[in-house]
């Protein structure tokens, strides 16, 4: 066969988010892969910069749409060590169950997502019937479904009473049941595994030299989470240690299986969240934030993997912020996991290293007066600016 170039993408009904891929294939075998990302400009840093601290989290937090928490713990643990803030445990425990309820809603936004992609649409709207839990929770707390934003700077924004708590625990009580029923379909039905099974492989060695984090890293037998290595906040309570699901199996299975356990884990956290949280202790009541420090460095375990920020204040406002987010660490192993795979298992095999394209990208060129411009296309392609 003669090789051909196959487009997939930017808008494309096996892409949820603009990303181009260009795959070279001979026959329906793919040869090569190149990708080509800067369809989603943000500027989320941007936006942040110049703001005091508290205003420049309201806009961090807005950073992803499915685990806004997980960049505003990122942004705290940069943030409040500069501050010089001792923060009570009440609020580190509420901050914890926000972050686990989101992962739980995030690996359940990604089920529904992948059976989408294999045909299963039944199995998809049943993991999003029990997505609607996890937002009737966020909704109940926060009063917002998605950009839920519980978080101030040494505080939070309101204190979780004894009826909040209830509340969550009955949740957990009605999804635990169906999410094992919903992974026993995942784990014995012969049109998933014969998808799944052995294809985009991503051997540990691989995984180890690449960097690879969260339930990527992890389902190539690497135990990378932030949770474990670094504790931060209330992680680092004894009574509240996470056992990090690990897998070998390496492929689009082994990580499907970390994501589905990992829903089951975070339900252990938060019941014992819930067990040591006082419903009648306060929370402080909201300060004016004075930074001490120049620079501050935070992070935290996404649903997808470590998420890194990097904050500069200058005169109690950001001068420049840097997030690191999941996907842009996992990149790089996109291009040779497809090589040698079927174009058919294409969508099965980027959706297993569930990607947020729009989070990562956040900046489309570089600026420099005297230096030559590069946008993200030649970045990618090695070609110069014309």
């Amino acid at each position: 066969m003669h090789d051909k170039i196959f487009p997939i993408g930017p808008q494309h009904p096996s892409l949820k988010e603009p990303i181009f891929l260009k795959l070279h294939v001979d026959g329906s075998y793919i040869t090569k892969a190149e990708f080509n990302l800067g369809y989603a400009h943000r500027g989320v840093e941007k936006c942040a910069e110049g703001y005091l601290l508290d205003t420049a989290l309201h806009a961090v937090q807005r950073t992803c749409g499915i685990c806004s928490q997980c960049h505003s713990l990122a942004f705290l643990n940069a943030v409040e060590p500069m501050a010089g803030i001792e923060v009570p445990d009440k609020v580190y425990l509420q901050r914890l169950l926000s972050a686990e309820l989101e992962r739980i809603h995030s690996h359940l936004l990604w089920g529904g997502l992948m059976a989408h992609e294999i045909g299963l649409e039944t199995l998809f709207m049943y993991y999003w019937r029990e997505r609607e839990h996890i937002l009737d929770v966020f909704d109940d707390l926060t009063g917002n479904r998605v950009h839920h934003s519980p978080d101030l700077i040494g505080t939070a924004k309101r204190a979780f009473n004894r009826k909040n708590l209830d509340f969550i625990l009955e949740k957990l009580d009605l999804i635990e049941p169906e999410v094992k029923e919903l992974k026993e379909v995942m784990r014995s039905e012969r049109v998933i595994t014969s998808r799944f099974k052995k294809h985009g492989m991503i051997p540990r060695k691989m995984a180890i030299d690449l960097g690879l984090v969260g339930p990527t890293a992890r389902g190539s037998g690497v135990e990378n989470d932030v949770r474990v290595h670094d504790p931060y906040m209330a992680y680092a309570f004894k009574e509240l240690k996470v056992k990090p699901v690990v897998r070998n199996e390496c492929d689009s299975w082994g990580r499907s299986m970390v994501r589905c356990d990992e829903v089951f884990e975070s339900i252990g956290l938060i019941r014992k969240a819930c067990e040591m949280i006082d419903p009648k202790e306060d929370v402080p009541k909201r300060k004016n934030v004075f930074a001490k420090g120049t620079y501050g460095r935070g992070r935290s375990e996404a649903p997808r993997g470590e998420n890194f920020h990097f904050v500069k204040v200058e005169n109690n406002r950001i001068s420049r912020i840097k997030m690191r987010t999941p996907t842009l660490a996992n990149l790089i192993c996109y291009s040779r996991i497809m090589e040698g795979e079927d174009i058919t298992d294409v969508p099965v095999i980027m959706m297993s290293l569930d990607p947020c394209i729009s989070c990562m990208e956040r900046v489309a060129v570089i600026r420099n007066e005297k230096k030559e411009v590069w946008t993200s296309h030649e970045l990618f392609e090695g070609k110069k600016h014309d």
